[in-house]
């Protein structure tokens, strides 16, 4: 009987702490969501109803107009985001990969020493780089235009990238890169035809964080971009809000606008979510 008192007192606790760790868990999922439904309800209001209405008063005015009047304040600027983070990672991933292949795979003099090197690289705070990479950008006559945040944001993913994709090589069996050199194949054949086919998760978890991390930088084009028409989209942004008044008619096109920006991380994050994970717990295994 005294056992029965106690395996039922013990599933009452289990269902007690059971239900608390959900609804802790519900609370912060809210709490998370609802800045973005509130600036997606705030999107489709204009004028007073804007100003007027409360916090929690959700969806009482649906009006695309915003859109069209957001859409014309920033295109140029998104365009020029898809086009400087389609270049950033191109360059940036293909030279963490062979980076990569060459920590995991080659011997040479220094390896680990450079290796340590690279990973020192994470613990520089970006802040104290942006004085001399723009004298850099300068002198090399690259200031004010594409690559001069091209070429900066291929360069800072590198430390992090190079760690995240020598682990996930590490994990590929010895026996299969060396059957395919045993057969004839070169370094760069093996990389190609061998890794390269094997490496999607970690290819596009790089490739997230990269994108993430140049949507969201606001200072480093304000610095290296002096045409607002060469602005990415978190300069162009503030931008596009400062010829707005926030407290006129105006104000529900600045919501639209943070809505059309945060639009295409949302689709790429939702396709990609599950090669993401698969990438970045792989390739945190082994280091």
């Amino acid at each position: 009987m005294r056992a029965l008192l106690v395996v039922r007192s013990a599933r009452s606790r289990r269902r007690v702490f059971t239900g608390i760790s959900v609804g802790v868990g519900m609370l912060l999922v809210v709490m998370t969501y609802f800045p973005i439904v509130f600036v997606l309800s705030n999107s489709l209001k204009t004028g007073k109803n804007l100003v007027t209405s409360g916090v929690f008063a959700l969806f009482t005015q649906f009006d695309a107009q915003n859109y069209a009047t957001a859409w014309s304040g920033i295109d140029t600027s998104l365009l020029n985001t898809v086009i400087v983070a389609l270049l950033s990672v191109a360059i940036g991933v293909t030279a963490a990969a062979l980076g990569a292949y060459a920590f995991s795979e080659l011997q040479f003099r220094g390896k680990g020493v450079l290796f340590m090197a690279y990973l020192g690289l994470l613990m520089i705070p970006w802040t104290l780089t942006i004085i001399p990479l723009f004298l850099m950008i300068r002198q090399l006559g690259l200031f004010n235009s594409m690559w001069a945040l091209v070429l900066p944001y291929a360069a800072s993913a590198q430390p992090l990238l190079v760690l995240l994709f020598r682990g996930f090589f590490e994990q590929i069996p010895r026996d299969l890169l060396q059957s395919a050199r045993v057969d004839g194949a070169k370094e760069r054949q093996v990389l190609l035809r061998v890794v390269a086919p094997l490496t999607r998760p970690i290819i596009l978890t790089g490739t997230i964080l990269m994108t993430i991390n140049i949507w969201g930088d606001y200072i480093w084009p304000e610095v290296a971009i002096q045409d607002y028409h060469h602005y990415t989209i978190s300069a162009g942004l503030q931008e596009f809000i400062s010829s707005l008044n926030m407290s006129g008619s105006s104000a529900g096109a600045v919501f639209a606008a943070y809505m059309i920006a945060l639009l295409p991380l949302v689709v790429l994050v939702a396709f990609t979510m599950r090669y993401f994970v698969s990438g970045l717990t792989e390739g945190a295994l082994k280091v």
